[in-house]
């Protein structure tokens, strides 16, 4: 990471120099005056100290002092277009590759993970959380470029910054542009209670016209479940088992503002069954009335299954996500790894049962948030 400072008479002429040199992507650690020598010194501008992440530069440069390492990491490299399907998940490999290849690295020379920089009390924090060593070794580095200059009472705040800044968030869907909108994932994930608390909001806070589809014919109880929720919201509901009943059903509701579509839970080893989706996606395009794509996953996935997921469902035009059972994770580090690697579209989180009121618009912060204040305040 490049720390540099910059100063100015005011504080938007230091922030341009910051812009000049650095560009958008810099991250400012931080602002304050700055005073002529002496007692009485006044004050004659001002200092912007700003950080921009060089991660491309040094994972180019990454030197591997063992020979086991180097094979292993080569190893790495040369599987990479094996297993690239698409850009997000291209993105999602190269990183967890990187990440292999920085850690075989370290164990090779007999080294762990690197925390002298963060301190024990930070660095337990994130351990905690089971944060991937490969992020707390990047936040470890991040402190250490900054150096004398980041005060240690701020690294908490610094690496939360950092964490923040690598986890981009959709926030919440643009209901004009998303008029049809179909919810997928594993079974058990909670896509029909998360269908009844976005129509919840839509119905009650933003009085839109809507109607509700389900295509789950396999789950016993859950066209009963829809319709109850139809019924409390006052919203039409219709049964669709097969694609062309899916279009039908859709042209009915054409002059809705919003479609919401349940569907079956499908397993990630399943793959004919996530073929099914795709073939009621291709049946609303051909009708002219397409939907978009919402990936549901639960925020107490293991790093396997959430991969799993992502994998699984990405032969969908996954337009947008939605982390459930957010109250029920215990390893928030770990979501926190798993949402940077994927790179999922994320627009909402969900702490609960209650319709329609445990639903959030996805922000980093919210996330980092679990990943860091949390455990500070637990540890307190």
């Amino acid at each position: 990471m490049i720390i540099r400072s910059y100063s100015g008479r005011s504080v938007p002429e230091a922030l341009a120099k910051v812009k000049t040199d650095l560009g958008d992507g810099a991250l400012i650690i931080e602002t304050r005056s700055v005073r002529e020598p002496g007692l009485l010194g006044r004050k004659t501008g001002y200092e912007v100290v700003a950080a921009l992440d060089d991660e491309p530069a040094r994972k180019a440069g990454l030197e591997v002092t063992s020979t086991q390492a180097a094979r292993l990491a080569k190893a790495a490299v040369v599987a990479a277009p094996a297993v690239a399907a698409s850009d997000a998940r291209d993105h999602g490999i190269e990183d967890e590759l990187a990440a292999i290849r920085r850690q075989l690295a370290r164990l090779a020379v007999g080294q762990g993970t690197p925390v002298g920089n963060l301190g024990p009390a930070l660095a337990g924090i994130f351990e905690d959380a089971e944060l991937p060593a490969d992020l707390i070794a990047e936040l470890d580095a991040a402190v250490a470029a900054a150096g004398p200059r980041l005060d240690p009472g701020k690294r908490h705040d610094f690496c939360s910054l950092l964490l923040a800044r690598h986890l981009p968030c959709l926030g919440a869907i643009n209901w004009a542009d998303c008029r049809r909108l179909m919810v997928v994932g594993p079974t058990g994930v909670g896509k029909t209670t998360t269908i009844a608390k976005l129509a919840g909001e839509l119905v009650l806070k933003r009085h839109k016209r809507v109607a509700l589809v389900t295509i789950d014919t396999y789950r016993v109880g859950a066209q009963d479940q829809i319709k109850a929720y139809a019924d409390l919201l006052d919203v039409p509901v219709e049964v669709a088992t097969t694609p062309a009943q899916f279009a039908t059903a859709l042209k009915r509701f054409a002059d809705r503002d919003v479609v919401l579509v349940d569907t079956a839970g499908r397993s990630p080893a399943d793959a004919t069954r996530v073929l099914e989706l795709k073939s009621f996606c291709r049946a609303a395009t051909d009708a002219g009335l397409p939907v978009a794509v919402m990936l549901a996953v639960a925020a107490n996935s293991g790093r396997a299954e959430f991969a799993a997921v992502v994998e699984r469902f990405s032969i969908l035009p996954i337009e947008h996500a939605v982390i459930t059972k957010l109250d029920e994770c215990a390893a928030a580090g770990r979501l926190y790894g798993c949402l940077r690697r994927h790179r999922l579209p994320l627009n909402y989180l969900t702490t609960g049962q209650e319709v329609p009121d445990d639903i959030t618009p996805a922000t980093a912060g919210s996330v980092v948030e679990r990943v860091v204040i949390r455990q500070v305040v637990e540890a307190a």
